[in-house]
């Protein structure tokens, strides 16, 4: 199933989810250009190690902190990043519009760090650089099945050799998304893998923990949550 868009509309101008979009777009662009061992050298570089990060010797403070924030901007390959920023995209809109710009970019980071941190705690002797949004985005996904989950997907559905567009649920889909993240990471405890699934699950559940508390640090529910705008779990869409 491949999402293409949600039926919810947005208020604002998502810029911080463009932007979010338009960075690892960037990056993407910049690891494309090299090759071999520079390629390697980035990841090394720019990635989490779990075994380098366990270890305090090996990096300072601020080179260890700097390191968890660009890990989250850097991708394997196409299908890797493609993934990533469709879902970002068609679900990430609607949160920022929810929580406001700040809040949003606050709650992206801390999803994607609590990710992070959970992928380096089961691969802490992995050599293998941890990357890729993956986290941060299943955060957006976990809040938007808080906020949002009666609302409709547009999905492409291939079943053999037949296409077909579906309205789905958001909360069918997500749950579904979930399944898979679950069954599929069940066998990756212990091993390594740039993909982090059971970061995912990390980053799904602090999505929907913060962003309810995210959105009630504003002193009240935004005018569309409270009136369910017809997606609320006591809402009909």
């Amino acid at each position: 199933m491949i999402p293409i868009r949600s039926t919810i509309k947005t208020e604002i101008v998502p810029y911080v989810n463009y932007a979010l979009l338009a960075a690892n777009i960037l990056v993407f662009a910049y690891t494309l250009s090299l090759q071999g061992g520079a390629l390697e050298m980035f990841y090394q570089t720019h990635g989490i190690v779990p075994s380098k990060i366990t270890s305090l010797e090996t990096y300072g403070f601020f080179e260890r902190t700097a390191k968890y924030f660009s890990s989250m901007f850097i991708h394997e390959n196409w299908i890797h990043i493609a993934g990533n920023l469709i879902f970002l995209y068609i679900f990430g809109n609607g949160i920022e519009d929810l929580l406001g710009h700040a809040r949003y970019l606050l709650f992206y980071f801390v999803c994607g760090l609590v990710a992070v941190f959970i992928q380096v705690t089961l691969n802490s002797h992995s050599p293998i650089p941890a990357i890729g949004a993956s986290g941060a985005v299943s955060g957006v996904l976990g809040a938007y099945m808080l906020f949002f989950p009666r609302s409709k997907i547009l999905t492409l559905l291939i079943v053999l050799v037949f296409v077909y567009f579906v309205r789905i649920r958001a909360y069918l889909f997500i749950i579904f998304w979930f399944a898979v993240q679950f069954l599929t990471g069940i066998g990756y405890i212990g091993d390594a893998g740039t993909e982090g699934l059971w970061a995912h699950l990390a980053g799904f559940a602090c999505g929907a923990i913060a962003g309810g508390g995210f959105l009630y640090t504003r002193g009240y529910r935004s005018k569309k949550y409270k009136a369910g705008y017809g997606t609320g779990w006591y809402g009909e869409g």
